[in-house]
Formats: C-alpha cells, structure tokens, sequence
C-alpha cells in the first residue's frame, strides 16, 4: 500500500538517523491501518444510512399517497355538496383542472420533501450544537450569516406563493377552455371555430408561461442568495438549510394549490344535498303549491326571474308551463327540486315547506327529464342504475318497458350490456330521451317534472317518446314545459307565463277563447308549421319527390340498429370488452428538438450548471486551505495575509456562484416554460384536428381529453431540475445532470490536486505531517510531503510568503522552495 504514495524527504544534512527513519515508517503504517478502519466505519454507516433512507422516502411516499386519495374524495365529495347556485359561480372547467394539476402540486409538497426538509433541519440544527461546543468564538462569528439565509429563505416562500397562485389560476382558466371547446366540439367544428378556440386557449398561456418566468426569475435569485450564505455558514450545518431550498420550494407550490383546494372542502353549501337533516315524510301525495315566490340566479342578483309565483297543483294533475324563453319556466322547476332556495315565498309539498324536507328524500321522489338527456360513458344499465341505488335488473326491465325502450335495447349486440358512448353520443336522440325516460321512473317518483323533453327531437323520435310519457306520468303529479305545443293539449291544466308570473290558467279550449298569451303562442307555432311544411313540399316538388318520401328522407330514425361509418360500413355499438391501445414511450430527444429555437438559453444553462459542478469541489480547495491557516504557528501578520487572500478568494466564488446559478435556473427555467406552453397547444390543436374527438373511443373521453392537458403539465414539472433546482413544468433533468456529473469529475481531479478536507482535518494527518519542528530540525529533517501519485501532474498553486514557501499547501521549512 506504500506504493500508492510518494513521499518527497527534502534533507539538509549528509547524514540519515536510522532510529528516525524507522519510528517514521512504523507511524505511516499505524496512519494508514488507522484510515481502514475509519473506512469500514464509513461502510457501516452509509449502509445504515441507505435502510434509513429507504424507510424515510418508502413511508413519506406512502403517507403522502393515502392523504391525497383522502382529498381527492374530500374535494370531490365538497363539489358535489354544493347546491346549483355555487356552480353559477365556479367554471367547471376550472374545478377539473385543480383536481388534477393542483392536488399533483399538493402531492410533490407533502411526499419525500417533509422528510428530506426534517433531515437536513436535524443537519443544521446537530451543526449548531457541534459548533458551540468545539469553538463558540467562531461559531458566533459564522452564525451571523444564518439570519440573511432564513430571513431570505422566508421571504423567497411568500413571493414564490404567491406566483405558484397566479399560475395556478392562469392554468385553471386555460383548462377551463380546453374543457369548454371538448364538450362542445361538434359545433365549434360545424363553424370552424377551431382557430379562434385555439388562439382563445393559446391566450390563457401566455398569461400562465410569463408568470412562470418571473416565477423562474424570483425563484432562482433567492436560490443563489441562499447558496451565497451558505458558502459562508457551512461549518455550523447552514449548508443544509441550503439544500432544502427545494423542498421549501415544493412546499410553497403545494400551499398555493392548497389555498383554493380547501377553500372550497371548507366551504358549506347553502343546499347540502349530503345533510341528514330534515323531515321524511311517511307518505307523500305530491300536492304542490308556490305561494309568492321571488327569486334572481346568484350569478345575477340583479334580474328578477320570478316575481311573484302563485301556482297550485293537486295530486296526479298534469300542469303544463308555456310561456316565452326566459319567463321563468324552467326556473319554477328547479325551485321544484331545491337546486335554488327562493329569495321570497314558499315552495311547499302537501303542505310542508320544501326546505323542512330532507333534500335527498325530497330529490328521490322526484323525476326529472331533461330536454337534453345527459347519459354516462358506460353501459345502458348503469345509466339507468344512476335513477336509483341498488336497483334490480328485474325493475330496470320493467322501467325500461314503461319507457318504451325496451325493443330497441334487445335490438342491440350486448342488450343493457352496451356502452352507449360519451353523453349518450352512439344512440339517436330518441333512444337517449327513452333511456333518460326509464332512469327517472326506475324510482318510482310521485312528483315528475318534464323540462321540455321533446323540444329537441324531430317528429318520428317526437311521436315515439310522447308516448312513453303519456304511459309514465298516470298517475303521478306532473310538470310539463312544453315547447312544442301540440303536446300539452291534454294536460289538466295549462297555466301560461310572462314576466316570471303566471298570466292565465285553464284547459286548452278555455285559453284559446281568452286569447292571451296561450292563443298567441299556439296561432304562432301553427304559422311556422304551416310555413315550413310548404317550404318542404315546394323542394319536394323540385326533385321530383312526393312530400311524404321528403320528410321521411329529412327524419332522423330514432331505431337505427348501428351507426355508419364513413366507409358505409355498419359500426357496431362499443361493448365492455375494449382493448388498451399500446402507446410507445417518446424519446427525450424528441421533446428536445420541440425546444431546438431555444438553443441560446440550453448553451447558457449547461455552460452554468458545469461551472456550478465545479463549485463545490473548489470551496472544498480553499476551506481546505484557509484551515490550514489557522493550524499552523505562523506570525500574526502571516495570518492576516493569508486570512485576506482566501477572504478575496470566497468573495469572488461567492460572485461567480451568484451569476451561474442565477443564468443556470433561468435559462432552463424559461425554456421549460415555453415547452410547456408549446406542447399544450400543440396537444390542443392536435385534439381539435382529430377524428377521435367526434366518435367515441377509449381514450376520447372529454374528461380524459381534458385530463391529458392538465396532467402534462405534472409530467414535465416531474422532469425537471428538481434535485437541483425548484421543479417546474419542463426544467430538464439534464440540469441536475450536468451539475452532478461535472462535480464528480472536479472531485476526481480535486484529488489528484492532493486536496482532500477530510485528510487536511484529521488530527492525525496533522500530527504526521507536522512531526513537532524542533524535533526535525535536531535531526537534520527539514520537511516532508505526503500526496497522492496521479498520471498527469497538475502544477501547485503558488503562495509566495515572507521566509516560507507552500508546497501544495503545505509549509516547507524556511529557506526551502
């Protein structure tokens, strides 16, 4: 092993004490027996320190992964509490966003980055405390750094907070119109609209991509601040807080996205839908009554819907609501089934405030069909399940033959078994309408409420569906809004509005002798049939087609059996049975090229972060030295030199670490930030273009269309340099690369520099290589030089003293050079 070193013997005498010579041998072999067992010591510990690790990181990740299933259910459970009016108010677009991207935030706050954030307080805390007990005289002078390194630190976490809100929020409102566009998709196609939708969405970017900048910016000049410091307290365990800058960083994006996601888990609805609170009543007959009731949307405070309702409806009357958009109809129907609480009066059921009824109870003996029917993405059965909780397959057929959808059904290749598509996208409208038909009467509703139902089907569909109403509401109270008129003639009542009251009631003959607001709405729509009717045996007439054959070819078939594809073949139904399509990993070079214009700001960055490698190898180089100063007997004034040299030395580290560090997370950082913003809208567009977006097929969903947007975002930010640097959307890992791999190259060459602070630190190095002076010299040794052997000699760093010379750091004794 003695090999491995050379050892320089400068002498000044002709003649070689021998006993000198051997008691220096046997010392050299006790040092280096002594450094192998400090060498398994060292073994034994980083072994303990990797269970320790594992457990650390294993339990973190695992406690952080079992509270965000929790708020996750509890955010969802929270938007699902709330009433009708608070969603007035909250773009839903926005909610799905923070469901997705913000609780992803939440997640990377409170994983690993506690623990780690705990070990490196322990660090600096156990730091403290060593310092004061080996020298409190230093430790006092170092610690007076610590309070800039905590007061920046503090600092840094408010604006960094307050950043992380605004593009959080930024995010939101581009998520919102992704979501938006995605559910109406059809329509912005049918107007190309998708340039104007795309340049709509590209807008919220830009916003999100500047804030992210000066995020970058703000972030990163308090990260070299805190560098700075710790350059300057690394002896009492600072460093530590310095490494936990990131961790710090994590934990002010997850307070930021925290903020909104408990604001609204906190937030108490007016109308909570969950409460156990409320009268059940044993037997209801379905007697309603609104008696004066005022009422204006949330959203609009300042319009009055409703201004005055008086309405009686007995038990199994069917009351049909006319009147023109906007008076107040559909209004009175929700009221009905307590979305909205009225502003004045009273809504009451036999009799009972409806506000006094348990809202769940209220809600389940109530049916509601809508004039757009909205059906889940999942089979025929588990639409109709959604009417009522653990419904019988023997009551969902019988439902379903109420709603007189029971033919088309066994019509189809999987039966109940079929996947009806997003919103119901695979069935005609009149197969949907039944489907939503069967749904609300599979409860068994005393109370039915129809907001015009067939106003969006035509005449075919219309006919089928009229019937299946006319089957469902015997005997049950009912509340029709009626578009089309022709299909309210035989209701109980027909009660006409105008201004959010009610005008006139009566029967269908009795109103059209008053002639009022009824007689004009129907003399109206019979001139618009009348016309249109015309019209299509006019075109009828000019291709040589009776009127009949015209209009059949004008119908939509409300029982088609499959839906042709655009080759003309028959697309069958999706079934349960789907098969994952296999998506190949993206090269990272790939994403890279997407950032090829940016190429100015990767050379900055990676020409930064090899400085920033270096860095710390060449504190170590000078700390390593300027300890030296303070164990060697030189003069005062020697001291002062050597005390001022490596002060200058620190200084002009600190400045350089400043700058790289600084350019190093800015350039990424913005290059990152216009990744982000770039392959958002490159996915966007590319949604917009796609086929997919019009059919139904496993991965088309809106909601995972949606999803894949926000989530990017979480993807690139867990690529980037947060081992180095606060992780952002799309801030590369190279950086930590570079960082890591160029210190390991400057501590391979450090070594062979000969400077190693754990060698310079070791009392026993000291002993060795300062055998007591007087002793040398009385037997004609000058000095020596202990230092590893390397293949290619770096030349020593010069320190030109008074009467000493320094050899790589070392004093030679006077008049030596």
């Amino acid at each position: 092993m003695l090999d491995a070193y050379m050892f320089t013997i400068v002498r000044s005498s002709s003649w070689i004490d021998h006993h000198v010579m051997s008691f220096f041998a046997a010392y050299i072999t006790f040092f280096i027996l002594r450094s192998i067992l400090y060498a398994y010591y060292y073994s034994a510990i980083g072994a303990g320190v990797l269970v320790a690790a594992y457990i650390q990181v294993s339990f973190w990740c695992m406690a952080a992964g079992r509270q965000i299933y929790k708020i996750r259910k509890q955010f969802f459970h929270a938007i699902m509490q709330q009433e009708i009016g608070w969603f007035d108010m909250h773009d839903v677009g926005e909610l799905n966003t923070r469901l997705t991207d913000d609780i992803s935030k939440i997640n990377n706050g409170i994983g690993d980055k506690i623990g780690v954030f705990f070990q490196l307080l322990a660090t600096f805390i156990i730091g403290f405390i060593s310092a004061f007990s080996r020298g409190w005289k230093l430790a006092l002078v170092v610690m007076t750094v610590s309070p800039i390194l905590g007061l920046s630190v503090a600092v840094w976490a408010k604006i960094l907070s307050s950043f992380t809100d605004k593009e959080l929020l930024a995010y939101a409102k581009a998520g919102a119109v992704a979501e938006e566009v995605l559910a109406a998709i059809r329509t912005v196609i049918a107007f190309g609209g998708q340039k104007k939708e795309l340049e709509r969405y590209n807008k919220n970017l830009e916003e999100a991509k500047r804030i992210g900048i000066k995020k970058a910016i703000t972030a990163n000049i308090s990260i070299v601040i805190t560098v700075s410091d710790v350059f300057f307290s690394v002896l009492i365990g600072a460093f530590s807080i310095g490494q936990a800058s990131p961790s710090i960083e994590a934990f002010a994006n997850a307070r930021g996205a925290a903020y909104e996601i408990f604001k609204i888990i906190d937030s108490k609805p007016s109308i909570d839908s969950y409460s156990k609170n409320g009268h059940k009543p044993d037997n209801i007959k379905g007697n309603l009554e609104f008696r004066n009731v005022h009422f204006s949307y949330p959203s609009r405070n300042e319009v009055k819907i409703l201004k005055g309702l008086n309405l009686k409806v007995e038990s199994g009357q069917t009351v049909a609501l006319v009147g023109n958009s906007g008076c107040g109809k559909s209004t009175t129907v929700q009221l009905m089934q307590r979305l909205y609480d009225p502003t004045e009066g009273v809504v009451s059921i036999d009799g009972q405030d409806i506000r006094t009824i348990n809202v769940r109870y209220l809600r389940e003996i109530i049916g509601v069909v809508s004039q757009e029917p909205v059906l889940f993405a999942t089979t025929i059965a588990e639409n109709i399940r959604y009417g009522r909780e653990n419904v019988t397959m023997e009551e969902i057929e019988k439902a379903v033959k109420e709603a007189n959808a029971y033919d088309f059904i066994m019509k189809l290749p999987n039966k109940f078994d079929t996947l009806v598509g997003e919103r119901g996208a695979q069935l005609s409208g009149g197969q949907k309408q039944r489907i939503a038909i069967a749904r609300a009467l599979v409860r068994n509703p005393k109370i039915l409420l129809l907001d015009e139902a067939t106003s969006a089907l035509d005449s075919e569909s219309e006919a089928v569906v009229q019937v299946a109403l006319d089957k469902a509401r015997e005997g049950r109270t009912t509340i029709v809004i009626a578009h089309r008129l022709s299909t309210v003639r035989n209701a109980d009542v027909i009660a006409g509005f105008d201004d959010g009251v009610i005008v006139e009631k009566g029967s269908h003959d009795e109103l059209m002798k008053e002639k009022g607001i009824y007689f004009k709405l129907v003399t109206v729509q019979t001139k618009g049939n009348e016309i249109e009717l015309e019209n299509a045996v006019d075109e009828a007439d000019a291709l040589d087609m009776s009127p009949k054959d015209f209009g059949s070819s004008l119908l939509r078939r409300s029982t088609r059996k499959s839906i042709k594809g655009p080759q003309g073949q028959d697309r069958k139904l999706s079934t349960k049975e789907g098969l994952d399509e296999h998506v190949p990993p993206v090269s990272f070079w790939r994403i890279l090229k997407l950032n090829i214009t940016e190429w100015p700001y990767f050379v900055v960055g990676i020409f930064c972060a090899i400085i920033n490698g270096g860095l710390q190898p060449a504190f170590s180089i000078i700390f390593s030295r300027m300890i030296g100063v303070f164990t060697r007997n030189d003069d005062r004034e020697t001291k002062r030199q050597h005390s001022n040299m490596f002060s200058l030395l620190f200084l002009m580290l600190g400045i350089i670490s400043f700058i790289t560090f600084f350019l190093q997370g800015f350039t990424f950082g913005k290059a990152g930030e216009i990744l982000t913003k770039r392959l958002r809208y490159m996915v966007f567009r590319s949604m917009l273009r796609q086929v997919c977006v019009l059919r139904i097929g496993p991965g088309c969903a809106r909601g995972e269309l949606a999803g894949a947007l926000s989530d990017g975002n979480v993807f690139l930010g867990r690529g980037g340099g947060g081992l180095v640097l606060p992780p952002k959307a799309a801030k590369f890992q190279g950086e930590s690369f570079l960082n890591n791999h160029a210190s390991v190259i400057c501590d391979i060459m450090s070594s062979c520099f000969k400077i190693s602070t754990t060698l310079v630190l070791q009392k026993d190095v000291l002993d060795v290589q300062g055998l007591p002076e007087p002793w040398l010299r009385s037997t004609g040794w000058l000095c020596w030089d202990f230092r590893m052997t390397c293949t290619f000699p770096f030349p020593p760093l010069p320190l030109p003293l008074k009467k000493k010379t320094y050899l790589w750091g070392l004093p030679a004794c006077e008049g030596q050079s």
